[in-house]
């Protein structure tokens, strides 16, 4: 692994955070002491990058977090944690293909992981590959059904198809979720006109504008 700094805080931070073990390495001889104070093993390292990425993952800090995760990564010794975090950065980062593979990769590596589903499920809705996100956003709101970002998501990815009845289903289960998203009363009421039930569909767009007009006063 490179020990060339990616980001010289995080350097900084690093010998700062493993300051007790440099002082223990300084009770060796001299020459050995001085040689080894100022290296950092890289077991340390590589704990401390991932670690530490992973961090700027969960923080939305994604640019920081490619370049520690990409000097952990490694497709021989998969680590899933790594991989689904460095996938989430990629696609923020504009590597959709990049991070999609990689995501790909966790949940063939974990494929009862329901947090890296959820990723890729919502992932796919985002790049339009609806047909690859409804059976896997099924999946995931079976196992969590009170998630109302993959319950609306699941509705697009149905929308897309031209399942209209579905969606409408799954976003009257986001509206029971929450029952002021202007979004989802006009994701129903297009759904519903595109089925030529335009009755059906008017009261979920004035709904929505209602919804629109309070939130802009």
């Amino acid at each position: 692994m490179s020990s060339k700094p990616s980001d010289i805080l995080d350097e900084v931070t690093l010998y700062a955070h493993y300051g007790l073990s440099v002082a223990k390495k300084l009770g060796m001889n001299m020459v050995d002491a001085f040689r080894a104070a100022f290296s950092v093993n890289d077991d340390i390292r590589q704990v401390y990058y991932r670690d530490k990425g992973i961090s700027h993952a969960k923080a939305g800090r994604y640019s920081q977090a490619v370049m520690l995760l990409e000097q952990v990564y490694d497709a021989d010794a998969f680590d899933v944690d790594v991989a689904l975090h460095l996938g989430i950065a990629y696609v923020k980062t504009g590597a959709v293909d990049r991070g999609t593979e990689l995501l790909e990769r966790s949940l063939a590596d974990a494929p009862d992981n329901v947090k890296v589903a959820t990723v890729l499920g919502l992932t796919y809705v985002q790049v339009q590959k609806y047909d690859l996100a409804v059976p896997l956003l099924i999946k995931v709101a079976e196992a969590n059904p009170i998630n109302f970002n993959v319950r609306f998501r699941l509705g697009v990815a149905l929308d897309n198809l031209g399942r209209f009845d579905e969606a409408i289903d799954s976003f009257k289960i986001a509206l029971g979720l929450r029952p002021n998203e202007g979004k989802v009363h006009r994701a129903i009421a297009f759904s519903y006109e595109q089925m030529g039930r335009h009755e059906e569909a008017l009261p979920h767009f004035k709904k929505a504008n209602e919804l629109d007009e309070g939130a802009s006063v």
